[in-house]
């Protein structure tokens, strides 16, 4: 009985090792393949990328996403390209909203090459978030590599929402709408008013300079104030 269970493991062992080599031949001898990743602080290992245009100032008005392609397999002496392709069905997003190359160089000697992606803002994001499906299509140089990694979704966006603590805030900023917490994370850099680590002082001082920003955009569009979208009125700091 202890023979056959020594067997029995023997066997497994042989199992796997053997599907372990086919694999390896696959990936890396029997064709060159490329996998692709996001940037790791905004995919945190996922097949997706997620971003808002919200906490950055207006005058950002696009965002680079360095997308990597991998090498599945060895380096050679002599550049190569692959291919990466929109797919259009799982994407929402139009021509205008992103930029990126044809192709993608993997430079000799190297294992990756990047994919640089960018992401543009315009009006309809404040309204509706887009989707970017990209995925990798076989080039003369490589196949698409494994299929959790053949691909990655980007959305991204630039609507506005309430802050969850805006009654704390309502003693400095006033009643709250879209257009006056847009002019706020514009004019501060902040992009959360944590009242928990904040003092009332500091929260003071971002009121006081709000209200001169206010002073000198109006100073500067007399003809144009930026109003509140749930009253019709200019937006004000004033209490």
């Amino acid at each position: 009985m202890r023979k056959y269970i020594q067997y029995l493991l023997w066997a497994c062992l042989c199992l796997v090792v053997g599907t372990s080599c086919e694999n390896e031949d696959f990936l890396y001898q029997d064709e060159a393949r490329v996998r692709m990743e996001g940037p790791s602080e905004w995919t945190l290992d996922t097949d997706s990328l997620e971003f808002s245009f919200v906490s950055y100032p207006d005058t950002v008005t696009e965002m680079v996403m360095n997308v990597t392609l991998h090498v599945m397999g060895y380096t050679t002496d002599y550049d190569r390209t692959a291919a990466v392709a929109v797919v259009a069905d799982k994407t929402t997003a139009t021509p205008d909203l992103y930029e990126l190359p044809d192709s993608v160089t993997i430079p000799a000697g190297q294992n990756q090459g990047i994919c640089p992606v960018v992401l543009k803002r315009a009006p309809v994001l404040e309204e509706t978030p887009v989707r970017l499906y990209l995925q990798v299509v076989p080039s003369a140089d490589f196949a698409p590599g494994v299929m959790e990694q053949d691909h990655l979704l980007l959305k991204w966006n630039d609507i506005i929402s309430r802050p969850s603590n805006w009654d704390d805030l309502e003693e400095f900023f006033g009643t709250y709408s879209d257009a006056k917490y847009r002019f706020i994370l514009n004019n501060t850099g902040v992009t959360k008013f944590d009242t928990d680590e904040m003092s009332w002082a500091k929260l003071n001082n971002y009121r006081l300079l709000l209200i001169n920003a206010l002073n000198e955009y109006n100073a500067a569009h007399p003809d144009s104030p930026i109003l509140d979208e749930n009253t019709g009125l200019p937006i004000s700091f004033d209490n």
